[in-house]
């Protein structure tokens, strides 16, 4: 684990305990395809395996495929992984949903879907997450393609963009940025990704 993981890792823990109640930090990049997910998943590993506390990596364009209405009901969208205390959010709308919630559903369809109940179902819903993890990792698409890390950017405690090493021009890089900012987020500073290193990394550590 490189010494910027550490960083984040303990920053993140440090204003946790400070704060006594769950963190949610939202994960997302200026261009498609710089390593979000892995950066998501390593970081959701490496906090589960470290604290022992309960972790949940969610994508943040499914938060509105459920209907949580009580924390009770979190467990039918969230399967435990292989790491110990670490989750992933993965909504099964045919096997999950009570009858009440199919004929929600139902009466959906009848009606013009919108972005805006889309994104207040997933606010809700990340709201009763809260209540069951200590942290919330949000996987997001990235910002050239779509909104959501800036939609859900002032109701998460932190933001995270990943940059792609030798790829992602600092324009970019600083409109992600200003983005982030504009929507009100707090803005937890950026992760190098795909970095390669011309000597080895030990000694490139030690220099």
């Amino acid at each position: 684990m490189n010494s910027y993981l550490q960083l984040f890792l303990n920053g993140i823990q440090s204003g946790a305990k400070a704060a006594g109640k769950c963190t949610v930090v939202a994960l997302t990049s200026a261009l498609p395809r710089e390593g979000v997910s892995y950066v998501t998943e390593s970081f959701a590993v490496e906090l589960a395996q470290r604290t022992g506390k309960r972790t949940l990596i969610a994508d943040a364009g499914n938060l509105h495929r459920a209907d949580m209405l009580h924390y009770s009901q979190v467990a039918k969208f969230c399967s435990q992984t292989n790491v110990p205390q670490l989750y992933v959010f993965s909504p099964d709308d045919n096997s999950a949903k009570t009858e009440s919630a199919e004929k929600t559903e139902k009466t959906r369809q009848l009606q013009p879907r919108n972005r805006k109940s889309e994104l207040e179902q997933g606010l809700d819903n990340l709201q009763t997450l809260r209540f069951v993890f200590d942290y919330v990792f949000l996987d997001c698409s990235a910002l050239q393609t779509a909104d959501t890390a800036a939609l859900f950017a002032p109701s998460v405690d932190g933001v995270v963009v990943v940059v792609e090493a030798e790829r992602t021009r600092k324009e970019q890089v600083r409109n992600a940025l200003n983005t982030i900012e504009t929507a009100k987020g707090n803005l937890l500073g950026c992760v190098l990704n795909k970095r390669r290193y011309s000597i080895p990394q030990w000694i490139y550590s030690r220099l």
